[in-house]
């Protein structure tokens, strides 16, 4: 018997659900996205032993959701995805349809069907409940869905954005206020259900995440104060390993089966109450502690920084939305003495999924998929961003452009590349070149990004970007523990650039 196809599957899934809950209405919503990118210089090293040269490469990805109404006061939702992957590869290589390994050649060159099939080729990006209490108008959301803290400016939260399991409640209070609340367990190492030779099992295996936020809404003004506490115990990462090796938990003072104590405090606002003007504004605060026995001084260590950011959006012509922003986060400040062992970047919840500014370096939220070095919050946290965007440009029907232009500079102070460097740190971690900037780095990005609506449902994109880098190559060749010194005293920093077409349709 020929084996089911992925969407045979759901469909079939579907079609089931479908006749046993007959009463529920069943409405689907997603996207399909095929992007031809060629990336050139994005390890920002010129090429040499390790440069990256150029890169050219088809994505291609497909999210599909499905809402199931029983009523206006219960639903549930199902979201799937397949991808980011390149075709030829994975999913998307030839004969992957057909097999249920994920071996594209095997020894000698002979070709195999390929599939994702038993490897992931599926994922599940959302699964939740959404209902309202009966008799009131709170509404509870439990399952695993987007939890993304307050933030006005940045297309997300630079503290927690992302899919997770969690419940989450949201209740009006009066005609201008609104409690959200909620609990989520982004990390939990237990195995103990597993057949693996190595199981962990207890409370110190997971991470714990509770926030609360008040919205309150006038005519022309919203200000959203929120506040969040993490718990994560000393074997979230996996046996001997601790919270600290998390992304986002990392600090140089770090040693492994540690557990950690994170909160975050901060606020959110967006004023259109002036006219022809919409102002954004946010600020972020954040510190985890944990009782660092790892070094000689048995210091109490930890992690602890701000983000903050402004944003001006001129509404008043038609044509376009000029737009000025600023955004400054800090940084490292040396070694674990010129510190008072403590790191100077604001903790994070993992890798937020949206926050950028421009659509190159720190990512491009619109993208299939994001450069080697984009989108990785809580590795570049340490910098200063001051830029101007013209927005939503439409001179022609159906065709728009959005161009951005922006100057980048680290806060990190250079010490900290020599004197703690890549010991001891998780790779997820490490003070990458060209992404964890120091006060010696800076960089100028141009982007001039195009979109056409064949059909309203349909766009076709062009999307162009060039970075102008200024690395320092002194601080990082000096910097003996730091992954590739050597070619970078060599070779030194250069430019990047991108250039995609893409075509995605929405429904």
């Amino acid at each position: 018997m020929k084996k089911l196809s992925v969407f045979a599957i759901v469909g079939l899934l579907v079609l089931g659900l479908a006749a046993s809950a007959s009463a529920a209405e069943i409405k689907a919503s997603g996207s399909f996205k095929i992007e031809a990118n060629e990336y050139a210089g994005t390890d920002f090293l010129k090429n040499g032993a390790i440069g990256q040269g150029k890169s050219f490469n088809i994505e291609q990805r497909i999210r599909t959701a499905f809402t199931f109404i029983a009523n206006e006061n219960l639903k549930a939702v199902l979201e799937t995805q397949i991808g980011p992957t390149n075709w030829g590869n994975g999913q998307f290589a030839i004969g992957s349809g057909r097999g249920t390994t994920n071996n594209v050649a095997a020894a000698a060159g002979t070709a195999t069907a390929a599939g994702n099939g038993g490897n992931g080729n599926l994922m599940l990006r959302k699964g939740y409940i959404d209902f309202k209490w009966p008799g009131t108008k709170t509404n509870f959301l439990v399952g695993f869905e987007t939890v993304s803290l307050p933030a006005a400016f940045g297309g997300g939260s630079a503290i927690l954005d992302d899919q997770v399991a969690a419940a989450v409640m949201v209740t009006p209070v009066t005609d201008n206020l609104t409690l959200l609340a909620g609990y989520a367990r982004p990390f939990d190492a237990n195995s103990a259900a597993t057949t693996t030779a190595s199981t962990l099992s207890g409370s110190a295996t997971s991470t714990d995440v509770f926030f609360a936020a008040l919205p309150i809404d006038f005519k022309g003004f919203n200000i959203t104060p929120f506040a969040a506490y993490a718990n994560a115990g000393a074997e979230t990462a996996a046996d001997s390993l601790g919270a600290t090796a998390l992304p986002g938990f990392y600090a140089a003072n770090a040693s492994t089966s540690e557990g950690v104590r994170a909160y975050w405090g901060g606020v959110a606002t967006t004023i259109t109450a002036i006219d022809n003007f919409k102002i954004m504004a946010d600020f972020n605060y954040g510190k985890a502690t944990w009782n660092n026995q790892g070094v000689a001084n048995k210091a109490s260590g930890g992690r602890s920084g701000w983000l903050a950011d402004i944003a001006v959006d001129y509404t008043g012509l038609k044509m376009m939305t000029p737009s000025a922003f600023f955004v400054y986060s800090s940084g490292e400040k040396g070694n674990s003495t010129d510190s008072g062992s403590k790191s100077g970047r604001m903790p994070v919840v993992a890798n937020p999924q949206n926050w950028a500014v421009g659509s190159f370096f720190f990512g491009d939220r619109n993208s299939a998929t994001n450069p080697t070095n984009g989108g990785t919050t809580s590795r570049q946290l340490g910098f200063w961003v001051a830029g101007v965007s013209l927005k939503d440009m439409t001179f022609i029907d159906k065709l728009s452009h959005t161009a951005h232009l922006m100057y980048v500079k680290g806060t990190n102070d250079k010490k900290f590349l020599s004197e703690n460097g890549n010991n001891g740190i998780s790779a997820l971690n490490r003070a990458y070149y060209g992404s964890f900037l120091t006060t010696k780095d800076s960089l100028w990005e141009v982007d001039f990004n195009t979109k056409y609506m064949i059909f309203d449902e349909l766009a076709l994109t062009v999307n162009l970007g060039y970075i102008n880098t200024s690395f320092d190559k002194n601080v990082w060749g000096a910097a003996t523990s730091v992954t590739n010194a050597a070619d970078i005293r060599t070779y030194g920093d250069q430019d990047a650039y991108r250039a995609s077409l893409g075509l995605t349709y929405s429904f």
